[in-house]
């Protein structure tokens, strides 16, 4: 089966146009949408996605998503922003997704909580085509023991995974960052086919930290960046074959 995926973290669907919008007037999902139809991709797995909580600028944006693409969506839990407010990774497909589960990083353990870290998470969605397919979709954190959590409960998973899978995401991280080291050696990837392209920020990109890795299940044939500023990420797409 061929289709195209892709990674995008859609900063809470808040438009990063000359960074002048202002909350809530920014919050926009169809700007959002209307990236992933440019690109024509057949799914897109999300980051720093807003679930329904009590701030009425946010709705469920992964289902609302979905909805103004006429599509399927799935919303992942990390954390309560603030107590009340869902916030994770999503997921929006053209095709059902049968199966889904949050695997939650472990929080390191450390004298004092760096003030940028966060617990995070890892989505699998299971999808009943082409024999079975599973997408697992993260948001790593800032800090290096969050990093060293998240990087192993990943390679964890994608090499216990039996279906044809991906691991996409927003990997806060370069791709000479030793951490990575384990996934670039054992799967496929999508900064081997971009070599010298990045991703953030998107107004003027000079870092590759947004990934697309594949299972030996799984062939990636082209792989691509969306220029254009629409969050603060820039999207990687891949067309793969399973």
């Amino acid at each position: 089966m061929d289709i195209r995926i892709m990674t995008f973290n859609i900063q809470h669907c808040a438009r990063h146009q000359n960074h002048l919008d202002k909350l809530p007037e920014c919050i926009d999902p169809a700007t959002m949408t209307a990236v992933i139809e440019e690109v024509g991709a057949d799914l897109c797995g999300l980051n720093e996605v807003r679930g329904l909580g009590k701030t009425p600028a946010y709705t469920a944006q992964a289902e609302k998503m979905a909805a103004l693409l006429g599509w399927h969506g799935v919303f992942g839990r990390s954390i309560y922003v603030g107590g009340t407010e869902p916030y994770g990774n999503g997921l929006v497909s053209r095709w059902p997704v049968e199966k889904m589960e949050v695997f939650h990083i472990p929080d390191p353990i450390i004298a004092e909580n760096p003030r940028h870290m966060e617990s995070r998470s890892i989505l699998r969605c299971e999808f009943d085509i082409g024999g079975g397919f599973a997408v697992y979709q993260s948001h790593f954190g800032l800090t290096r023991p969050e990093q060293e959590h998240a990087a192993s409960l990943a390679h964890q998973l994608l090499s216990a995974e039996k279906l044809p899978a991906v691991l996409m995401g927003d990997f806060n991280m370069t791709p000479d960052n030793p951490l990575l080291a384990p996934l670039h050696r054992d799967f496929a990837s999508s900064s081997a086919m971009l070599e010298g392209q990045f991703t953030h920020p998107s107004e003027d990109p000079s870092v590759m930290i947004d990934y697309i890795f594949a299972n030996d299940k799984v062939k990636l044939n082209t792989c691509g960046i969306r220029p254009g500023i629409a969050s603060d990420h820039l999207p990687v797409w891949a067309d793969i074959s399973f």
